[in-house]
């Protein structure tokens, strides 16, 4: 039973670690744990704005086991190396990887969440600081097997919102959108989300002749060390500022370009810039949608070209690495548009082409990048998978 039983495993693409830590425990359970791709609508959920992701293919593999004693035992494949976390009171290490593990705790605990010891491994393919959420997928993956180990009863939404309570205590002040995408999304379909209300419906986004893909420019991530709180609280000072005017606003999803206008004399311009890219943004999201419900490809492109421009240009969050492949990029006709993908500062560009023009595009593009920075460049197709899910 258990060499079919491998057999199958391997076929989902499951990381070797994984399946031998099942070998070894016949008994323990298995979670997958999917990243985010962000089709548009950059920075506008912690603004309360409407967003567009799916769950990525690339994924993280947790297999777990009860033990006898109170604490996280956990092996990482992903960084080679285990740590140990008591239960209750364990340390917020926020320079390593443990920090996630370590805020779900601190989290659970001040929701009086019971936690008993646990053994747990974790491996995949999601690449860290690449902008799919790597973080983000860990916490939402630790809280879905508590939540099924300890037997909470929570559903996918309170575990969406503990997830972002968590990586709150990280220092990084997002909004809701990855962790929803990572336990809603649907295979094959992405998810147009209100962050306000956080209704949400699917969207059907694969098509025959066109391929999504990511081209990640080997700049890894640290949000905790950019300036992204900073582009938060920019757009909030310009929300206080609306209230004060006596606007009746509680984000800058309720305004309109005309507002800024009225309220250009009493704010500085870099705010009044960032919170035009936000407005100008939460517009995209709906287009896009349409565009893609009606198979306008080329248009849609647009879109996401107008999106990186305004992430480069305005909410300046982009960086020279992931400017350089967006505008290589531009140079081929079958390329419908590019843009950053994720927070900025690094990371990967999200990109529609033709189908077959895909080959073709990264191996010229190959070469140059790497002339251009030393870097080599990583790219993978797009597929949209399910969310978070148990396997046995």
């Amino acid at each position: 039973y258990r060499r079919n039983y491998a057999v199958d495993m391997t076929d989902f693409g499951m990381p070797e670690s994984v399946m031998a830590f099942l070998a070894r425990r016949p008994y323990a359970s298995l979670y997958r744990v999917p990243g985010r791709i962000n089709i548009i609508g950059e920075h506008t959920d912690y603004n309360e704005g409407w967003v567009l992701p799916a769950a990525s293919s690339q994924q993280i593999w947790f297999a777990v086991e009860p033990s006898g004693v109170p604490e996280l035992r956990i092996t990482s494949g992903l960084f080679a190396e285990t740590v140990a976390l008591p239960v209750s009171d364990c340390l917020i290490r926020l320079d390593h990887w443990s920090r996630y593990f370590a805020a779900v705790l601190h989290t659970v605990a001040a929701h009086h969440l019971p936690v008993t010891g646990l053994d747990i491994h974790f491996n995949g393919d999601l690449p860290a600081g690449a902008g799919l959420s790597s973080s983000s997928a860990i916490m939402c993956g630790l809280l879905f097997l508590l939540n099924d180990q300890m037997e909470w009863g929570l559903d996918k939404m309170t575990i969406a919102v503990l997830a972002r309570e968590s990586e709150h205590r990280t220092g990084v002040k997002g909004g809701i959108m990855d962790q929803f995408a990572i336990l809603h999304a649907e295979e094959g379909k992405a998810l147009l989300l209100d962050c306000r209300t956080l209704e949400a419906r699917s969207v059907v986004v694969p098509d025959s002749q066109w391929q999504w893909c990511l081209f990640d420019s080997g700049v890894p991530r640290q949000l905790v060390a950019t300036p992204y709180n900073d582009r938060k609280a920019s757009c909030d000072r310009v929300v206080k500022q609306a209230q004060a005017a006596g606007m009746s606003v509680t984000a800058l999803r309720d305004m309109e370009e005309s507002d800024l206008d009225n309220l250009s004399a009493h704010l500085d311009v870099a705010d009044l810039i960032k919170a035009g890219f936000i407005i100008a943004e939460n517009k995209r999201v709906q287009e896009i949608v349409s565009f893609l419900e009606q198979g306008l490809w080329n248009e849609a492109g647009t879109l996401l070209s107008q999106s990186h421009a305004g992430l480069r240009d305005d909410y300046l969050v982009s960086c020279p690495e992931l400017d350089f492949i967006v505008s290589h990029l531009a140079e081929y006709p079958e390329v419908a548009g590019a843009r950053m993908m994720g927070a900025g500062f690094g990371g990967c560009v999200l990109a529609l082409m033709e189908k077959d023009a895909f080959n073709d595009v990264f191996s010229k593009l190959k070469p140059d990048y790497l002339a251009a920075f030393g870097r080599r460049l990583g790219v993978f197709p797009v597929e949209f998978s399910a969310g978070a899910s148990k396997l046995r």
